[in-house]
């Protein structure tokens, strides 16, 4: 019996497009996530916990949309963003940790930089993932709501939303009732072990976006624990069609 072949972004590229994914060392990347994503139209797209901009670099090439928006708590990464994305036409940078509530927030900066945190981190954090991850310092950064840095930035629908920031998901989720219902699909990290004090496990943030009309469609770049069970992973969230 033949099969229908999946439709692909790839089918509504040009052909030097097509070609430049075999060159194209981010291109490529970029295809081997975005390809299991439903086919659409993203034009739209916010990256929370935008870190050095990766994520949104390769959505950015991948997707082409007209306007994106990186959100960063750290002050160095965001200064780093301003500085390197600032200049290009429909970019935003926020300098803002997004939290429950607004008003500022103490961030917690952890020898792996990448792993900073509004909460606590963990000892399993080093063990599971072989870095030195203990807290070095400590500063005081703004913080949003989700639903006040939409309304601040005058966001419209989002079409794609990442989050990383490191355990502080439902604090986010909680913050932006609101938001959420301009959101079409969200990629966050999920744990299934606890890395930060407080942080919320799977279960939770599946319920709590579920409960905010959000249904699971696949998990990504799963990573395993020390005992060999599942320790986290990226997941995409899609807000089907009515």
């Amino acid at each position: 019996m033949k099969t229908r072949r999946k439709s692909s972004h790839l089918d509504s590229w040009s052909p030097g497009k097509k070609l430049s994914v075999i060159f194209d060392r981010n291109l490529r990347k970029a295809h081997r996530l975005f390809r299991t994503f439903p086919v659409a139209k993203y034009d739209s797209i916010m990256d929370i916990g935008a870190h050095r901009g990766e994520f949104a670099l390769r959505a950015g090439a991948y997707f082409e949309p007209s306007r994106i928006w990186l959100v960063e708590a750290d002050p160095s990464m965001a200064e780093l963003l301003r500085r390197d994305y600032s200049g290009r036409a429909g970019w935003t940078i926020v300098h803002s940790a997004v939290s429950d509530t607004s008003g500022e927030i103490e961030l917690r900066i952890n020898e792996h930089r990448e792993s900073s945190s509004i909460l606590p981190i963990e000892g399993i954090s080093a063990r599971t993932f072989g870095k030195e991850m203990k807290e070095v310092n400590k500063v005081t950064v703004p913080a949003l709501s989700l639903d006040d840095l939409f309304d601040r930035y005058d966001v419209p629908d989002i079409d794609l939303m990442k989050v990383d920031i490191q355990g502080a998901e439902k604090l986010l989720i909680e913050g932006g009732r609101n938001a959420l219902g301009k959101v079409r699909s969200i990629y966050l990290e999920v744990n299934f072990e606890r890395f930060y004090s407080g942080a919320p496990l799977f279960a939770e943030i599946d319920g709590a976006l579920r409960n905010c009309g959000f249904k699971l469609r696949s998990f990504h770049e799963t990573r395993l624990g020390s005992d060999g069970s599942l320790a986290y992973a990226n997941a995409l969230y899609i807000r089907p069609l009515s």
